[in-house]
């Protein structure tokens, strides 16, 4: 499952956003779930954190913040039994750090950044694929000519997908480094133009955002065994985007608006959503208000909106809410 919280860059029509909110009434209420956090450990020196991503039942990464002179330093870490290891930085990229996706083996996967320059005072850099292995990172291989690829999803058996380009510089390409031969890079056929992923399913499903620069689209699409296909959105829509997948359902956005596409793959607006981040496996949804609180949905049923210095990111397949509290990496469970 991916970890990032992304908002779509259209406008909100009134005809698709009316379509989204009403197309699944709740067939009965659902009783108010109270979450309560608990704080996971910070790595040595560290001052802050969050959780970004989970796997299974109780393995949560995500990154910490170590101050280094008159800067931090972000470091991958990895909780499992609600004890932290400390992944460290990327080697050759330790600018910047983004900690994209864990399996249940706790192979964590995600970016490295270098500053490579500077424009009228801003640093530019370039962004490097990594994985986890023996409790420290470690960079992924990358085709010849390949730039700014990052590493954004995992499977349970260790094969990983990511994104980055190659020549053409308004659309990205979708890279496969396979679990069996380690230390090769392949690039898998059938993806659209300009595909982002976003998330794998347990199936072997690649959930991705096909995006175009020069075009300013975005479409949802799910690929596997080579073959791609749009997911559809309802009528009038003309953007989409993905954020995560499970167990054969999928949640983004369409316009904007905050969706969940069913294992029939019909979109349904989450009310009072503005954004839906990760789903697990039994279609319990975390994502934000229009009040920019963090939100559960069980499916498109609102289950509970947080407190606004409870930020969650993901949630595991057992229920499980990640993010931070305060700036400190939390758990949240319903009590």
């Amino acid at each position: 499952m991916n970890s990032k919280m992304r908002v779509a860059v259209s406008l909100v029509s009134t005809a698709v956003t009316t379509s989204l909110v009403t197309a699944l009434a709740p067939s009965s209420a659902m009783a108010a779930c109270q979450y309560r956090p608990t704080d996971l450990p910070l790595t040595s020196g560290a001052t802050n954190g969050v959780v970004t991503t989970a796997a299974g039942t109780g393995v949560f990464a995500g990154e910490t913040e170590v101050p280094v002179g008159k800067v931090t330093q972000e470091h991958a870490a990895l909780w499992t039994g609600g004890k932290v290891t400390d992944l460290g930085t990327v080697p050759d990229a330790p600018d910047s750090l983004g900690v994209n996706d864990v399996n249940g083996a706790g192979i964590v996967v995600g970016s490295g950044w270098k500053i490579t320059g500077h424009v009228e005072g801003w640093p530019i850099g370039e962004n490097y694929p990594f994985r986890s292995r023996d409790g420290k990172l470690e960079r992924l291989p990358v085709p010849s000519g390949a730039h700014d690829v990052v590493a954004q999803a995992i499977t349970e058996s260790g094969d990983i997908y990511g994104s980055g380009y190659r020549t053409d510089p308004n659309h990205t390409t979708v890279f496969f480094w396979p679990a069996d031969k380690p230390g090769t890079v392949t690039e898998p056929t059938g993806f659209p133009v300009g595909s982002k992923v976003e998330g794998v399913d347990s199936d072997g499903t690649v959930a991705v955002s096909a995006i175009s620069d020069s075009k300013n689209t975005r479409s949802a699409h799910l690929w596997k065994n080579g073959v791609s296909k749009p997911l559809p959105m309802p009528a009038g829509a003309k953007f989409s985007l993905i954020s995560a997948i499970s167990n054969g359902r999928v949640v983004g956005s369409v316009e904007s608006k905050p969706v969940l596409w069913d294992k029939s793959a019909v979109a349904k607006g989450l009310p009072t959503g503005t954004g839906a981040s990760d789903v697990n496996r039994d279609g319990l949804i975390v994502g934000w208000s229009s009040s920019g609180a963090s939100t559960v949905w069980r499916l498109t049923t609102k289950v509970a909106t947080l407190p606004r210095d409870a930020r969650i990111l993901t949630v595991a397949d057992d229920g499980s809410l990640g993010g931070y509290n305060n700036r400190i990496p939390a758990l949240w469970r319903c009590a």
